[in-house]
């Protein structure tokens, strides 16, 4: 199932049929207004999952879990709550999601809208061999940018 999902990806499919796919990270860089700011952060365990539309719209729900440990406070650990993406470029091995849509929850907790906004995030993906070997995601709002390698 998962090469049929890298097609998808692949082909800039916004209406992938189902499935969803997983990148592992052991090490990742954080970078700020394009400066490297951490160095990489070795054995710093975090899963990236690409899935089909959760609420059953066009394109794909991403969602980041930290695996070394469920966080003191929210009891879980994810690291990054579902945001719903869709492909907005494709350039050979390299797919570009960008958010769209609100987070509801957050609107409810009355977040104004530019705070609640998916479009705030992407994620860019760098295919071989049919597995994601790099994942990037932007928080565009804060001009921040950490790579996920593996």
């Amino acid at each position: 199932m998962s090469k049929v999902f890298i097609k998808y990806l692949l082909e800039g499919n916004n209406q992938p049929i189902e499935g969803k796919i997983v990148f592992d990270s052991s090490d990742h860089i954080r970078f700020q207004n394009g400066q490297d700011v951490s160095g990489h952060n070795y054995n710093s365990h975090r899963r990236l999952i690409i899935e089909k539309n959760i609420q059953g719209g066009e394109g794909y729900t991403i969602t980041m879990y930290n695996l070394d440990g469920v966080h003191p406070l929210w009891q879980n650990n994810i690291q990054m709550a579902p945001k719903r993406m869709k492909i907005v470029n494709v350039d050979g091995n390299i797919v570009d999601l960008r958010g769209y849509g609100y987070d509801k929850n957050a609107l409810a907790m009355g977040a104004p809208l530019e705070a609640a906004s998916f479009e705030n995030y992407g994620v860019m993906l760098m295919i071989e061999g049919n597995e994601i070997v790099r994942a990037q995601l932007n928080m565009f709002d804060r001009n921040v940018s950490i790579v996920y390698l593996l």
